[in-house]
């Protein structure tokens, strides 16, 4: 075992990786969760393997066209699984092709379910002797975890999970989830490999990509946690290795898996770029099923891929009482038995002198549950994932390893263990403690100044090895994010000592450092101008030709430039014309709430909105230099709150002088006739555009009727009050500053704008704990969302990145009866009398909404069909694919606000 640090110490090695090892402790003090009680059954639907006569026509498709059949695929080059509800085999015999019909083989995953305990712990990860609720506890029974972490966190590094499911909105698992490179979400199958829309992963069990499969996946999720919940996020517990992709495949679903579907996910793994395979699931089985996982393990190892095993929950001997894929003998398997927290083997564990590897925590984890809370839970199923967490981090300091030497590198590093001596192969439990050693630490990397604006951004990377002569040169590489991807930046000018060299489509810019006879503690600078964006920045240092130490990578974070005028993040300076370029080189949201004022800046007549904590702003009406509802800035002269002669009226979403969302000019009803100076438009509008929440009405609409409520919630003869604005002084790590407005209707659908300095890519929002909003479009300083259906009161707002990072704004929202609802009974963005408005959530084609994959995409345009390998950046950036900064998707996790140590690559 490895002697205990003072925890101080263990804490603060963990924040200079850029995980605060702090919050992972103070998650633990959350309310208690309950014990798991088993994961629920499958769904409903018997599975059979069908052999087929191969030579026949379109055998899946005369399958699946027979009632009852759910769905249909190929297992093997003859054999096909079907899902079928109520079908005898006797009718499935009867179609042409089929030779023969027998039931599928299902395994048990391998968890075990014991009375409820209530506290939630971490002994797995540090065992303190008092963290572990309900068993006894010896200190430093556990694996090490920040000793690990020290090295790295598995960033860049992908888990398959073959399970039976995945949670892709739980928090814990927030910035978790594998995306594939080569395929959009969506209908199309861009990969060519013949599932579409396989962008996450793949659920055989149901041949679709649902991969969280519903109410079905509790058990996969609980895995996945083990694997890879996200640290330092504040909630929950943490992961084995909270930086890693997780690759969620789906073969079954409850409690049992289809040994088929299994070796199907296998193989894709191993095709798709998995560095290991977690199996927590195995029973007795023979005959084609076996064959099947066995075809698919070798798979593995033929292309140096380790598959880890769950020894089993029955207690028995796996030398004699034989469970697959627990008692292969293929050397790519890894079995793993259940270790208890005073380092004694768990009750259910199986053992086994030449067939159980080693042990790994399994009773009593805290792990995320598929309904977006924890759950304790105990068996091999969970001892299981700690070590493929294990074999990433492993991975991540040996990448060019066989698995045999990643194998002996893993199982050298247990902890001896008496309880373990002659009931596995190492007679030990699973320690991060010695992954160090295997690091190559003889270059380091300080990386500071990695937070900017916009412009000139100038970066600082100090590096320092041992003294030796030489001529030495160095890579500085750029990538950039892209609906997020990672993508290589390239042909970007790099500026380096005087000397300025463009990137090539590698992303990577050379330079000549010279003849240095100490190179300890090289300095540094490049300079390039950048626009608001997330990057990454990496450096290789080379000595006569041949590199030194491993390429790091680092997150460079750069926001919208500060404006002489006091612009709000993502707005537009006061009294700018419509048209104009904001900050973040896009043109203005069209959906700019307004009434928001500059944070930090006093607009005249108005207030100072940045005092700390947040502050509620509705400027006075007519205040110079504010947009007025509708968007567009009085012309000089024009009174305040009337329309200019010849002004133009946008409809909802509709910019001033641009078309509409689907290229047509704007539809009747958003140009307004010219009027006569001092007169009302026709239609009946007020002077000053629709009120804000409302709608533009269209030319023959008459206005609001007097006695009744005009649309923002105003009566007749009264000034619109404008929406109320909370602004922040750029809190957290995304620096919020404004969320307007901060009233909406429990109905729903209100667009609330959301503005910071560094705001995530494809961002999570959800208002209170449990709903979600949709996200409209954002950028990397405004986020618009479309709020869902509340009761009324008050809840937070919390915003979510995909590396697992989150903002909390406290008491954010109130939710009211009728706020800004239409006198004619539809709600704000609905439809207007006399015709459908464009809806408010579709962009300017100036401001493109970034969607789900497969819709369109931030940098603008619709995405092509088949993933382009360069792409234009959205402000005309070259973007290449690249498979080094593809695999840095959770980077952004790492902290270098003040410096890091970066991330081997």
């Amino acid at each position: 075992m490895t002697s205990k640090r003072v925890l101080g110490v263990t804490l603060t090695s963990a924040v200079v990786a850029g995980y605060a090892g702090a919050a992972v402790w103070s998650a633990w003090a959350a309310p208690p969760i309950e014990q798991a009680t088993g994961f629920g059954d499958g769904d409903g639907l018997t599975r059979y393997v069908l052999t087929a006569d191969t030579t026949a026509g379109d055998l899946l498709a005369e399958l699946e066209s027979v009632p009852g059949v759910a769905s249909a695929q190929w297992v093997d080059v003859d054999r096909a699984l079907v899902a079928a509800d109520g079908l005898s085999p006797e009718r499935l015999a009867a179609v042409p092709g089929i030779t023969d019909v027998a039931l599928s083989t299902s395994v048990p995953v391998l968890g075990t379910v014991t009375d409820p305990l209530f506290p939630q712990y971490g002994w797995n990860l540090e065992n303190t002797g008092s963290n572990a609720y309900g068993q006894a506890a010896v200190a430093d029974a556990d694996v090490d975890a920040t000793a690990g972490w020290d090295t790295g966190t598995g960033i860049g590094r992908v888990v398959a999970v073959v399970d039976s499911g995945f949670d892709s909105d739980h928090p814990e698992l927030a910035g978790a989830l594998w995306t594939n490179p080569a395929e959009r979400c969506g209908s199309a199958d861009t990969d060519g490999n013949g599932l579409p829309g396989d962008c996450h992963g793949w659920n055989f069990y149901a041949n679709n990509a649902d991969i969280d499969n519903g109410s079905l996946g509790s058990h996969g999720t609980s895995v996945s946690g083990v694997v890879g919940a996200r640290a330092d996020n504040g909630s929950g517990s943490a992961g084995v290795a909270p930086g890693v992709s997780i690759m969620p495949l789906v073969a079954g679903g409850g409690s049992t898996v289809d040994i088929y579907l299994c070796a199907k996910a296998i193989r894709y793994a191993v095709d798709h770029g998995a560095d290991v395979v977690n199996a927590s699931w195995g029973g007795r089985i023979s005959g084609p099923p076996l064959d099947a996982l066995r075809s698919a393990i070798a798979y593995a190892e033929a292309h140096g891929v380790l598959v880890i095993a769950a020894a089993g929950n029955d207690g028995g001997d796996r030398d004699t009482s034989i469970v697959y894929p627990a008692s292969l003998p293929e050397p790519n398997v890894v079995t793993v038995g259940s270790s208890t927290a005073a380092d004694t083997i768990a009750g259910h564990s199986g053992y086994g002198a030449t067939t159980v590897d080693l042990f790994a925590p399994g009773t009593r984890v805290a792990a995320p549950w598929n309904d977006g809370g924890m759950r304790l839970v105990d068996g091999t199923s969970f001892a299981a994932p700690h070590v493929a967490a294990a074999v990433a981090l492993y991975r991540a300091v040996l990448p060019t390893a066989s698995v045999a030497e990643l194998k002996q590198a893993l199982l050298a590093g247990t902890d001896r263990v008496a309880a373990f001596a002659g009931r596995s192969v190492t007679g030990g439990r699973l320690s991060l403690a010695r992954i160090g050693a295997h690091a190559d630490d003889t270059v380091r990397h300080a990386f500071t100044s990695m937070t900017a604006r916009a412009g000139t951004v100038t970066p600082t990377v100090g590096i320092s090895t041992p003294a030796g002569s030489g001529r030495y040169s160095v890579d500085v590489g750029l990538g950039m994010e892209s609906q997020g991807e990672v993508w290589a930046l390239s042909q970007q000018p790099v500026t380096l000592d005087g000397v300025t060299v463009p990137t090539d489509d590698a992303g990577d810019a050379r330079f000549d450092l010279g003849a240095i006879t100490d190179s300890d503690g090289i300095a540094l600078s490049p300079a390039v101008e950048l626009a608001a964006g997330r990057y990454v920045l990496t450096v290789q240092l080379y000595r006569d030709g041949e590199p030194l130490g491993r390429m790091r990578a680092a997150p460079l974070l750069v926001s919208a430039p500060e404006s002489s005028g006091g612009d709000a993040p993502g707005g537009t300076t006061p009294g700018t014309q419509p048209g104009t370029t904001s900050p973040d080189g896009a043109t203005p949201a069209p959906d700019s709430q307004p009434g928001t004022t500059t944070p930090g800046t006093t607009p005249p007549g108005g207030t100072t909105t940045t005092p700390p904590g947040g502050t509620t702003t509705t400027p006075p009406p007519g205040t110079p230099g504010t947009r007025p509802p509708g968007g567009t800035s009085p012309a000089p002269g024009t009174p305040p709150g009337s329309t200019p002669p010849g002004a133009t009226i946008p409809a909802p979403g509709i910019q001033p002088g641009v078309t509409s969302p689907d290229g047509t000019t704007p539809a009747p009803g958003t140009t307004s006739p010219s009027p006569t100076p001092g007169t009302t438009p026709p239609g009946g509008t007020s002077p000053g555009g629709p009120a804000p929440g409302g709608t533009a009405p269209s030319p023959s609409t008459p206005g609001p009727t007097p006695g009744t409520t005009a649309p923002g919630g105003t009566s007749p003869g009264t000034t619109p009050s404008a929406p109320r604005t909370t602004t922040y002084p750029e809190v957290g790590p995304f620096g919020i500053a404004s969320l307007s407005p901060n009233v909406v209707d429990t109905a729903g659908g209100t667009l609330v704008t959301i503005t910071g300095r560094a705001l995530p890519s494809l961002p999570t929002v959800r208002v209170g704990t449990s709903a979600t909003a949709t996200v409209v479009r954002s950028s990397t300083t405004s986020l618009v969302v479309r709020v869902p259906a509340r009761t009324a009161g008050t809840y937070d707002v919390t915003v979510h990145a995909r590396d697992g990072r989150s903002t909390v704004l406290t008491a954010a929202l109130t939710y009211a009866v009728a706020v800004g609802s239409d006198p004619s009974g539809s709600t704000p963005g609905g439809t207007t009398p006399g015709g459908t408005a464009p809806a408010p959530s579709s962009p300017a084609p100036s401001s493109p909404a970034p969607s789900a994959p497969g819709g369109s995409t931030p940098d603008g345009g619709t995405a092509p069909d088949v993933p382009a390998a360069v792409r234009t950046g959205p402000h005309g950036e070259r973007l290449v694919r690249s498979d080094r900064f593809s695999a840095l998707g959770s980077i952004w996790s790492v902290n270098c606000s003040a410096s890091c140590t970066g991330v081997a690559i």
